[in-house]
């Protein structure tokens, strides 16, 4: 595919980023992004805020400020009031709000399945992008959110769950990352991505590929939501969860006191998870502290970055 190409193009199609970046001014960059999701809870209106909260977040994981959101809907033609999507937008309109943003307009298509999210726009200064790849030897890693509602959702839809469990996890996603992104600039961490489909070995995949580092994670320091490690431990793990392994397979090493739970459950995906903060290791109490004291109350040092090992990252339980 011929995409083009701009000395102002900042971040394009190369490598892995979480959204594009292009120079409009020495002072000022635009920061696109898009995603919709399929709905992962019955309740209309929660359903637009996590859509929005999922697409926003990768605004937020470039350091970036939300300016602009147009409405991407996938909608039945049949079968479902307007009432319904009407409820669905109004959800996702809050959201926006809350961002500071403004919703600005949006895109209606006959789908046979419900899907809905956002394009956002925002912006920062040029040269104050945060890469998911801009790791540093000696940092540590910071997760915000827990993991864990792939599970919870598959096993709310096999029967074998009560769905409050899986409630209340996306109640906690509907939670910008809009303060975990200010924190993370206040206290000048290296790297940032957001966790969302590719679980989250799969995303500290894509911060440490680039680089001839490792990243050493401890499965225990994780933070899970609850349910989600007695669920994964009956075994309903997403498709998408076995797609993930695969592929991480020569570069992820687990230790062998590292349960099959605990390994699915790293590869879980997520919608609008939490912020994964690669932050030198003498300002992480500092920026841990004011997560913990703001709307990241689970918010966790969940491994570090080594010299390079055997695989790009290795897994211990301790």
């Amino acid at each position: 595919m011929q995409t083009g190409s701009s000395e102002n193009l900042i971040i394009g199609f190369d490598g892995n980023e979480d959204a594009a970046v292009y120079r409009i001014t020495d002072e000022t960059a635009l920061v696109q992004t898009a995603d919709y999701i399929t709905p992962m809870t019955d309740d209309p209106y929660l359903f637009g805020q996590l859509a929005a909260a999922n697409a926003l977040s990768d605004i937020y994981a470039m350091g970036a400020k939300p300016i602009t959101a147009i409405n991407l809907c996938n909608f039945p033609g049949k079968g479902i009031p307007n009432e319904i999507f009407s409820e669905i937008l109004n959800g996702g309109a809050s959201k926006v709000l809350e961002s500071g943003a403004v919703t600005v307009g949006g895109h209606t298509i006959k789908d046979d399945e419900l899907k809905y999210g956002l394009s956002v726009s925002g912006i920062l200064h040029p040269d104050k992008v945060i890469r998911n790849s801009s790791i540093k030897r000696g940092d540590v890693l910071i997760l915000s959110k827990p993991v864990g509602t792939g599970v919870l959702f598959n096993g709310v839809k096999k029967g074998a769950l009560e769905s409050k469990w899986l409630d209340r996890a996306v109640q906690r996603n509907v939670v910008l990352n809009k303060k975990a992104s200010e924190l993370m600039l206040k206290y000048d961490a290296n790297a940032c991505t957001d966790l969302t489909g590719f679980g989250l070995l799969g995303h500290l995949n894509e911060m440490v590929s680039p680089n001839d580092l490792s990243l050493e994670i401890n499965a225990l320091s994780v933070p899970y939501f609850e349910k989600a490690v007695e669920t994964s431990e009956q075994g309903y793990k997403p498709a998408m969860s076995k797609d993930t392994m695969r592929s991480l397979e020569k570069s992820v090493s687990f230790d062998s006191t590292v349960s099959e739970a605990y390994q699915w459950l790293l590869v879980d995906p997520q919608t609008s998870g939490g912020l994964i903060i690669s932050i030198p290791e003498e300002r992480a109490d500092d920026l841990m502290k004011e997560l913990k004291s703001e709307d990241s109350p689970e918010a966790a040092i969940i491994g570090k970055v080594t010299e390079p090992g055997h695989t790009a990252i290795m897994v211990v339980s301790k």
